[in-house]
Order: C-alpha cells, then sequence, then structure tokens
C-alpha cells in the first residue's frame, strides 16, 4: 500500500467523507510514520449509516430471500474475503 492512501465511509451504497470532511492520519506501528488518513465519524454519520442499513434490512431483497439463498451469498462473502485476505491482514495491522 502506498503511504497516501485516503480512506472513506461506505454509508447507503457509496463512499463518502465524513461530515465536514473531518479526518484523522494512521501511523503504522511499525515506522511511527502515517500511512493513510481516515475519516472520523461524526455522531450524524453514524446515524445516517444506521438508517441506511436498517432501509437495507427492511426495503431490500435480503428480507425477502430464503434462507438458502441468504446462505449463498454469506458464502460467497466468505471467499471474497479469503482472497483478500493478505490485504485485509495487513490493513488490521496497520
Amino acid at each position: 500500500m502506498s503511504s497516501s492512501e485516503d480512506f472513506r465511509l461506505f454509508i447507503d451504497g457509496e463512499f463518502v467523507q465524513a461530515e465536514g470532511g473531518a479526518s484523522f492520519e494512521s501511523v503504522e506501528p511499525a515506522t511511527g510514520r502515517p500511512w493513510a488518513r481516515m475519516p472520523a465519524a461524526s455522531e450524524a454519520d453514524v446515524d445516517r449509516a444506521v438508517a441506511a442499513a436498517r432501509r437495507a434490512l427492511e426495503e431490500g431483497p435480503w428480507s425477502s430471500m430464503t434462507a438458502t439463498a441468504r446462505g449463498k451469498l454469506l458464502r460467497r462473502l466468505g471467499d471474497l474475503l479469503a482472497e483478500r485476505a493478505a490485504e485485509f491482514g495487513e490493513i488490521e495491522t496497520r
């Protein structure tokens, strides 16, 4: 990863900046140097995310899917996460 990663919040199906553009530097423990800017979510950002998740659960296709269909999607998600495990591990470590 480059030293200039710029992360966003994922709310209502899109990547967005935190309210007012608030962010902070994330420092890599091994080097003590900043490696990314992270969004500093406000209470309003969290409220928007929770409302979007609730709406997706209640109005989206998930609520009408069978348990089997949901299980297939969760298995696919697991496969996708496994494919990128090294990348997620690096981000989590940082």
